[in-house]
């Protein structure tokens, strides 16, 4: 059975105690420790009971897990049987290199597009330690790739300008654009949306909001003159309250959005939710209602346009308003 993450978080308090050989650790020396340490890290007000740390102890003891070397005595409590072993140093299992060897396909795939020269040991390293006995070859596990995706030979030269902080010029040619036109961007992220790949990156003309740019519609880089200016935003939830890549420059603020969704289409709404905030306000032979949390973008309404006459906008009244404007458009395409 895979372990849990906070139980693994105790694994490793467990095991910093437990390499410090000097001190006897009985259970409330255990405890307090491990308490004192996962209510700082985890934010948890309650710590861990006995009864869940024990747990923790004979589980690390399990061969499918650690197969750690505790034992209890009198004189030295709770302790490692082997002098060097950490947890931090066990092998790899062989459920663990099937998963790796699955993984592999889809670093394989990254490689290919010349995403970072570091790839390249990594996956020998990893290939040399995967089984070679022919069991486990085809993939079962296949991420949605474009190789013929215009702009993936600028993802390398980006990938080192942000890792190493490099200011660049991009050549660059909107949809609207008859021409390319150079602009100076301090680059943070590579991300891809719907099959395309984009720089998340700060325009120098444009101050410190954040911009996108496709990198089909890239047609050159240079390195920049200027000093990398840093930015504090955190990638990691930057995206949480948007459909794709784009957050809107004027006052972007999350709203309440209520869709009803036609019958025939409910289900597959209920079963992949159109964002993770969805919450379902009723479930009838009429239709879904369902209510959203998140910044309204151009993604966000090319998603909704996407269920054509199975989705109506209950509010707000200005997307819905906005919505029915631009279907009376397409209508009149048909007159």
């Amino acid at each position: 059975m895979p372990v849990s993450k906070n139980a693994y978080k105790r694994y490793l308090i467990i095991d910093k105690c437990l390499q410090r050989r000097n001190l006897v650790w009985t259970i409330k020396d255990l405890l307090k420790a491990v308490e004192d340490e996962y209510r700082a890290t985890t934010n948890k007000g309650k710590g861990v009971c006995e009864r869940t740390l024990k747990g923790d102890l004979h589980d690390m003891k399990l061969p499918m897990h650690h197969d750690a070397p505790i034992e209890y005595t009198r004189n030295k409590g709770y302790h490692y049987t082997v002098p060097e072993y950490s947890i931090r140093k066990t092998p790899l299992t062989s459920a663990d290199l099937v998963i790796l060897h699955q993984s592999l396909h889809n670093l394989k795939a990254l490689r290919g597009l010349g995403l970072a020269d570091d790839l390249d040991e990594l996956v020998q390293r990893l290939e040399q330690h995967l089984p070679s006995d022919g069991t486990v070859t085809s993939p079962i596990l296949q991420l949605e790739a474009v190789p013929d995706y215009k702009g993936t030979e600028y993802l390398k030269p980006l990938y080192k300008a942000i890792r190493e902080q490099t200011p660049q010029v991009i050549h660059y040619q909107s949809y609207r654009a008859a021409q390319t036109s150079p602009v100076e961007v301090h680059p943070y992220l590579l991300k891809t949306y719907n099959g395309r790949w984009y720089l998340i990156a700060r325009n120098e003309a444009k101050g410190a909001h954040l911009q996108n740019y496709a990198l089909d519609r890239v047609k050159g880089l240079d390195n920049s003159l200027l000093k990398f200016r840093p930015t504090d935003v955190d990638f990691s939830t930057y995206f949480d309250s948007i459909i794709g890549v784009t957050m809107p420059e004027k006052n972007p603020h999350i709203e309440t959005i209520r869709l009803h969704i036609a019958a025939g289409r409910a289900l597959y709404v209920l079963t992949k939710a159109l964002h993770p905030s969805q919450v379902t306000i009723s479930d009838t032979a009429d239709g879904l209602v369902i209510e959203l949390s998140l910044i309204i973008n151009q993604e966000f309404k090319t998603r909704l346009f996407s269920f054509g006459p199975d989705l109506q906008v209950l509010a707000p009244k200005s997307l819905r308003d906005s919505m029915h404007e631009k279907l009376k458009k397409a209508v009149s395409r048909y007159n």
